[in-house]
Formats: structure tokens, sequence, C-alpha cells
């Protein structure tokens, strides 16, 4: 903590809100939020999803875009190996995000939780825990996305090297909305993020601070 800038005297620990996992207090006058990302592989997995008009209301989406979106995500539920955005939209949908990347990222990290102040990311595999603090974080992975937000070959967007955009899917049996239906709970925009990439990726290239604990 004193490598971010941190000078804990007294150490304790509180759960509570949405994007933050636990409280950590620094001292009787300082309480930070700590959000905490364990993984044992490199893969990307769930940072947020929610119904795409909650986006379209937070990012003033306009009525085009939003049928974009929409379109790609029943497309999707309807064979899972369709493209997720065409190719004839990519560019009307890139310049959309572009132009919303801060808000994005910082609503998908952080939300509304000003005392959100520190990333803790856990391999279990090394036991390893990488500890930012997610300002550096946030503006890191916006200037990342602005230098290379693209699309995969399935359509899917690609928000920097650590980030993608897509339909959430998991068609589980017992729920009895058809997938195709609208209302499917499968049918919200979901972004996920690689905890490990970044890591390693950050521990290597250092261009945020960064702390380490093995345990």
């Amino acid at each position: 903590l004193l490598v971010l800038g941190f000078k804990p005297n007294k150490l304790e620990a509180r759960k509570d809100y949405v994007k933050t996992d636990i409280f950590l207090r620094i001292n009787e006058n300082l309480e930070v939020g700590v959000s905490l990302k364990s993984s044992t592989k490199t893969s990307f997995h769930q940072l947020d999803r929610r119904r795409l008009e909650e986006w379209k209301v937070l990012l003033d989406m306009p009525e085009n875009i939003f049928e974009t979106f929409k379109e790609a995500i029943l497309r999707v539920s309807r064979n899972s190996k369709s493209k997720f955005i065409l190719e004839k939209d990519r560019d009307e949908i890139k310049e959309f995000l572009t132009n919303r990347l801060e808000t994005i990222i910082k609503e998908i990290f952080r939300k509304e939780e000003e005392s959100l102040k520190i990333l803790m990311i856990n391999d279990k595999v090394k036991r390893k825990i990488y500890v930012f603090h997610i300002d550096e974080v946030i503006n890191f992975l916006i200037k990342n996305a602005r230098e290379k937000l693209s699309f995969s070959k399935k359509g899917i967007v690609r928000l920097g090297d650590f980030i993608t955009i897509q339909r959430k899917g998991g068609n589980g049996e017992h729920i009895k909305i058809p997938k195709t239906d609208w209302r499917h709970p499968g049918n919200q925009l979901q972004f996920k993020f690689s905890p490990l990439m970044f890591a390693e990726y950050i521990e290597r290239e250092m261009p945020i601070r960064c702390c380490t604990i093995t345990y």
C-alpha cells in the first residue's frame, strides 16, 4: 500500500457495495474500497453485465446505435455462431464507443463508488496478488482502448488488449423465457476483462505502479 501512496497504521476489512468487494480501514480517518479479481487462467472473465436500456440512458445512446446492439444481441441468441457486430456496422460502433470510453471504463470498474481506490488481482495458481491504484488502472485502460479498439472475427468488440463487449449468453434450461426473447437474462450486454493478462503485462512493462504479494 505504501507503494501506491497509502500509509496504513491500522488495517480492518468489511464488505459492501457493488463494485467494491471489501473496504480496508487504513487508519482512523481513511477507509478505502478494494475491487478483488481472482483467477486461475489468463482468459477473460465477466466484469459487468446489464440491460442495454441502462447503457442507452447512461451513454446517451442514439437510437440507431441502440438498435445495432440490440440486433447483434438477438442475432447471437438465435445462433451462437453468428457474428456479433457486423462489418457494415463496425465503423459506426467504433466511433460511438471511442467518444464514450472514459464513461464506459469508469462505469464498469468503479460505477459511482468514489471510495473504491484499489484493484487487487489474485493469481491462484502462482499464489500471487497484484495491487494497483484503480485511478491509474482506469486511465491506462482508457488510453489502451482508444489506441486499440477493434473487433474479433466473430464481431466481438475489443476495447484494447484487456476488455471485450459481447452478448452475455448463459441460456440455462431453468430459465423458462425463450433465449430469443429480449427479456431473457442472457440478452444483456456483457463486458469481460482478462485480469491475469493485465497484471502480467503491467508487471512486465510497468506503465503504471504495481506491487505484488506472494502467499
